[in-house]
């Protein structure tokens, strides 16, 4: 009664080799490459074995790194403030260029019309 496949069925897992072929054909190059540069698995393990530790250690990093994070998240909230205050420095200097350009236009403008009116003309 066990050995029947309908029972069993659901209780199988949807891999079959016909799925996994792709893959296997997906990596096959790097595969190719790491059996010619061994670095590239040294490097991988290195990474895996520091990737170990510091999840073994995360508590003790966190409470080491902690007080620089504060730190570091002072000074950059000081130095977008700085930033904000000289963004509005530009931003007024601007304002005063542009207004002190259009005054200067505007006359310009007022000059040259006054001038040449469409009753001198005709």
């Amino acid at each position: 009664m066990t050995d029947r496949s309908d029972i069993l069925a659901r209780y199988r897992l949807p891999l079959r080799r016909d799925a996994l072929k792709p893959a296997a054909a997906m990596a096959a190059p790097a595969l190719r490459f790491a059996r010619r540069n061994p670095m590239m698995l040294m490097g991988a393990l290195l990474l895996g074995v520091a990737g170990a530790v510091a999840w073994r250690n995360r508590d003790r990093i966190a409470e080491t790194a902690g007080p620089l994070i504060d730190d570091a998240r002072s000074r950059g909230q000081a130095l977008v403030e700085e930033a904000r205050a000289k963004g509005h420095d530009l931003m007024d200097e601007a304002r005063a260029a542009t207004g002190a350009l259009g005054e200067k236009a505007a006359d310009l403008r007022r000059r040259a019309t006054s001038k040449n009116l469409l009753s001198d003309i005709h």
